[in-house]
């Protein structure tokens, strides 16, 4: 019974440094520090910018991407746009080159071979000192360019990611459980930001200094990580902007958001392992940070199996069949809220136990597949 109760403490305790008390103590921590806040309205933006946005097979929602960048606050003389469509076999060329009198810049070649091989290629093109990637599907705040030009005002700074806000919507089903998990994320990023610097920038919304960008390896899935890592490497750091945002729907069906969850979790297994010697170097402070951030997350489905594996081998304990009965109403509460999931309003109480089990689900999945060996760069597309 030792090592049950061992493992289940161990396990138990994981998850909740991951999901508790790492956040916790950060959060603590940066209140400590105060850092310097660059007032937009008190700068004179010079720096030329480069905006690269990476659309494949995106008819859908790529003109609505292209008004809003051209209604994006920045003095325009001082901004390029590039739309790469690598790969798309629908009408996403067409349609951006429809755009070229307005000075966006079409980029587009037949085969299909993966993003971080068309962010290479745009930005071999781009012209600006400051190089943003964003989506085809989400809409930039107006001034979210000078927000994020702004925090290169320190020296130090090599990469700034801005915050992603996800638009409410009773009809789309990850609506409510992305909106809470990015809230979420971005309280435990503002305080890594703090404090040094985030674990990993997010592709959706990231600028950096085009002077520090590498080539991204095209064999690797998650670009971000890829660029976040080059940069911490080179001594400089990736910090994170609240005010600058980006806003996108959530996945029309949770499925959707799955497969995303699967191919993020395929890539930070990728990256752990190109990049273990720098990401897992225990002299390093941000990689406890990474280590407990994102490793733990990425394992908490092990943790939750052997959680309940060892909760069952301890039932000779009163405290063990109690937490038993609240582990199977919470799994029951998931699978009801799965099965209701069509539901335009369904409670909370189904909600977070079912989007909390399928996410982990998608992490396990992921994790699976990288370790069978299916690595490949092109994935799954969400329905828009």
């Amino acid at each position: 019974m030792g090592v049950w109760l061992s493992v289940f403490l161990v396990s138990s305790l994981l998850f909740l440094i991951n999901y508790f008390i790492y956040p916790l103590v950060v959060i603590v921590l940066a209140q400590f520090k105060k850092t310097p806040k660059h007032n937009i309205e008190d700068q004179a933006f010079t720096k030329t910018v480069s905006f690269i946005v990476a659309a494949y097979n995106e008819e859908a929602v790529i003109e609505d991407k292209i008004k809003n960048c051209l209604e994006i606050d920045y003095p325009q003389d001082l901004l390029e746009f590039i739309i790469v469509s690598d790969g798309s076999d629908d009408t996403t060329p067409e349609i951006v080159k429809k755009y070229q009198n307005k000075g966006i810049i079409s980029l587009h070649e037949n085969q299909r071979r993966g993003k971080s091989n068309a962010l290479n290629r745009a930005v071999d093109v781009a012209k600006g000192e400051i190089v943003v990637f964003s989506d085809a599907n989400n809409d930039y705040a107006k001034d979210s360019i000078k927000q994020l030009v702004a925090s290169f005002s320190d020296a130090n700074v090599g990469c700034v990611t801005g915050s992603k806000k996800i638009y409410a919507s009773s009809d789309r089903q990850s609506s409510k459980g992305d909106g809470l998990y990015w809230k979420y994320e971005s309280k435990i990023k503002l305080a890594e930001s703090t404090l040094g610097s985030i674990t990993a920038a997010d592709g959706e919304i990231l600028a950096l200094r085009k002077d520090l960008f590498e080539p991204i390896n095209p064999k690797l899935i998650n670009d971000d990580a890829a660029i976040t890592v080059n940069i911490l490497r080179k001594g400089y750091r990736v910090i994170y902007n609240p005010d600058a945002i980006a806003y996108e729907e959530a996945s029309k069906d949770l499925v959707d958001d799955f497969f995303v969850k699967v191919r993020m979790t395929t890539g930070g297994f990728q990256t752990i392992v190109t990049e273990f010697l720098f990401l897992l170097n225990p002299f390093k402070l941000y990689s406890w940070a990474f280590l407990t951030h994102k490793v733990l997350r990425w394992l908490v489905p092990y943790f939750l199996i052997l959680i309940a594996l060892s909760n069952i081998m301890l039932l000779e304990y009163s405290l063990m069949r109690f937490l038993l009965v609240g582990q199977i109403v919470f799994y029951l509460l998931a699978f009801t809220g799965w099965m209701k999931r069509s539901n335009t309003e369904m409670p909370t109480l189904l909600y977070i136990p079912m989007y909390f089990v399928v996410m982990n689900i998608a992490l396990f999945w992921g994790s699976i597949k990288y370790f069978l060996g299916n690595k490949t760069v092109n994935w799954r597309k969400a329905s828009r």
